[in-house]
């Protein structure tokens, strides 16, 4: 009896552990969750790649002064848009124009001697001529002529650097641009090189950027080694707010050294 009790209760406990392993299945089957399904298709995608640029005007160049005088007239604004040609800045010429007067007098007066130089070789040679003279004299002649002829291509020399001088104390623009900050107040003494303003012409900007060595080879692997490659894409520029420029730009060129 002892032996068949044992039996009985080992097939219960199957029987038991059969029925609740029945449950648990049938559990895990009303569990089961529905996921979305995605159907993926292959497609080219254009991918962006951003760079912190440099952005500078096509010109942008400082305006000094080429003689040194006290400024006399300040003929534009900060800010202000100014025309090729126009007036800047005026410096007292009076020093200049005093400078200009006197090598005008010394080219008179070089082309005077020239003249007396002149006739004094005609009047050798007609006494050469006639045996009156030696040729040593007449030589001597136009040796003092040639010597007159130098002094007035000299005086004329310093006659146009004088009135290139003169033209330096009004200062203007070189181009079309806006003008910047203007440090200096009328009266100031200006020397020569002093930095009087500075002009930019922002009709056309260029943003300049860097590309790391990886970044460039990557480029050379996909097919884009000059500039001609890159110029079919446009650029996108965002300011420093984070504002969006509306205008596109082009790649224009890229550095010769790597």
């Amino acid at each position: 009896m002892k032996s068949l009790y044992t039996t009985c209760v080992a097939a219960l406990a199957v029987i038991t552990m059969a029925a609740c392993n029945a449950k648990g299945s049938d559990k895990q089957k009303n569990n089961i969750q529905q996921l979305p399904v995605f159907t993926v298709n292959l497609k080219d995608t254009l991918l962006q790649q951003a760079y912190v640029a440099d952005i500078q005007a096509i010109q942008n160049i400082e305006i000094r002064a080429k003689v040194s005088g006290f400024l006399d007239k300040i003929l534009i604004d900060e800010g202000q848009f100014v025309r090729k040609g126009q007036p800047l800045f005026q410096l007292n010429d009076a020093e200049y124009k005093v400078e200009l007067y006197k090598a005008q007098a010394a080219l008179n007066s070089a082309i005077a001697e020239t003249k007396g130089a002149e006739l004094e070789v005609n009047r050798v040679q007609t006494l050469v001529a006639k045996n009156v003279i030696s040729k040593t004299e007449l030589e001597l002649a136009k040796a003092k002529l040639l010597a007159a002829e130098a002094k007035v291509n000299e005086a004329r020399f310093k006659e146009k650097e004088a009135n290139i001088k003169l033209s330096y104390t009004l200062i203007r623009s070189p181009f079309e641009g806006i003008i910047d900050r203007i440090p200096l107040k009328l009266g100031s003494l200006i020397a020569e090189g002093t930095l009087l303003t500075t002009l930019s012409d922002n009709k056309q900007v260029f943003a300049y950027f860097h590309v790391s060595e990886n970044e460039y080879l990557q480029y050379v692997r996909n097919g884009k080694v000059t500039a001609d490659d890159w110029k079919r894409d446009p650029i996108d520029l965002y300011l420093s707010d984070g504002s969006y420029y509306p205008n596109k730009g082009v790649f224009e060129t890229m550095e010769g050294q790597i």
